[in-house]
């Protein structure tokens, strides 16, 4: 999926030259960015793509799903006390909790009228996997999320389309954690 579109185009004066990312000829993972260097907040489709995943079980190549937007939910830990005479408790920031990843995606044939058996037995794969996923997207990684766990997934079918499938996730983020072991002897 491309997009052919000049930036300075966009922008409403010609003064403001963009001089990052070249997009003229762009992917769909690059934003619009208006004229102060801030996103527009829209939904926008960016490529969700699933890294290898290579375990002694398990050996998937990567999987590129052009069509998918993300909605993000975090919530905070936070520890609250209530002390007699006061009207209000008292806040206590223990951490910031996980991120909740909702997932909408299409994957298509891009070739033909054909159902995307091929992609869809793949994407199953990735979203039955008993680890930690690594993905690439633009909005996900902006936050620091580079690996997520699927927590549940949906693939509801579509009425008068052969060669695309829905499909919805549920996630959390994932951190990898890195034990050092020491020998105390």
């Amino acid at each position: 999926m491309k997009f052919n579109f000049n930036v300075n185009d966009i922008l409403d004066t010609k003064e403001i030259e963009y001089s990052g990312i070249n997009y003229n000829e762009s992917e769909s993972k690059d934003f619009i960015i208006d004229k102060t260097g801030g996103e527009f907040n829209l939904r926008v489709f960016a490529p969700l793509v699933f890294e290898p995943l290579v375990k002694s079980d398990l050996n998937l190549p990567s999987l590129r799903i052009d069509a998918v937007t993300v909605n993000l939910n975090r919530s905070k830990i936070i520890k609250k006390e209530g002390i007699e005479g006061r009207d209000s408790t008292i806040k206590e920031h223990i951490t910031n909790g996980d991120f909740s990843i909702s997932i909408e995606g299409l994957i298509a044939n891009e070739t033909g009228d054909e159902y995307p058996k091929e992609k869809l037995f793949l994407l199953k794969q990735f979203l039955n996997a008993p680890y930690s996923l690594r993905v690439t997207h633009a909005i996900l990684n902006r936050f620091g999320i580079y690996e997520l766990v699927i927590d549940s997934y949906s693939i509801p079918s579509i009425s008068g389309t052969k060669n695309i499938q829905k499909f919805t996730a549920s996630a959390t983020s994932d951190e990898t954690v890195e034990l050092i072991i020491r020998d105390n002897a």
